[in-house]
Parts: C-alpha cells; sequence; structure tokens
C-alpha cells in the first residue's frame, strides 16, 4: 500500500512542478511533458518498491488498472456506484 500511496504521491508532484515550471513557457506542451514525466516517476517508485526491472513495473500498473475496471465495472453493476473518471 505505501508503494501504491508514494507512486501516486510522486505522480501528483512531478506533474504540478513540471506543469506549472514550464506551463509559462510551452502552454499545451507541457502538460503531456508533465504526464510523461510524472509517469515515470511513478514507474520508479513502483520498480523500486518491488525490486523489480522498469518492465516489470510497467507489468504491475497495467495489472493495477486491469484490476481498477473490472472493479469499476463491478460495482457500477451491482451497486449503480462507479469510481471517479481518471
Amino acid at each position: 500500500m505505501g508503494a501504491n500511496l508514494g507512486g501516486v504521491v510522486v505522480y501528483y508532484v512531478v506533474y504540478l512542478v513540471v506543469a506549472f515550471a514550464l506551463g509559462a513557457v510551452m502552454d499545451s506542451p507541457a502538460l503531456a511533458v508533465a504526464l510523461a514525466l510524472g509517469l515515470l516517476g511513478w514507474l520508479a517508485v513502483f520498480r523500486r518498491a518491488f525490486h523489480t526491472s522498469l518492465l516489470g513495473a510497467v507489468a504491475v500498473v497495467v495489472l493495477a488498472w486491469l484490476i481498477l475496471m473490472v472493479l469499476d465495472v463491478a460495482l457500477t453493476g451491482v451497486f449503480g456506484v462507479s469510481l471517479p473518471a481518471f
């Protein structure tokens, strides 16, 4: 759970700092650069926390997103409640 929390915190910090720093210079492309660097930071946290390679970290992220999608469909079908849009 610490890896997930750490990954999200690193993602948002990197995203906000890069978007703010580059936003004044390169308007729209700054958000794409911030997104890419934020995701790389998130992968780095997963890689470090799970002691795996970069491909292993990508596999963990993909598996986490698949589980999130399945849970969203199940919660929507059973209770009519959906997770927030990402």
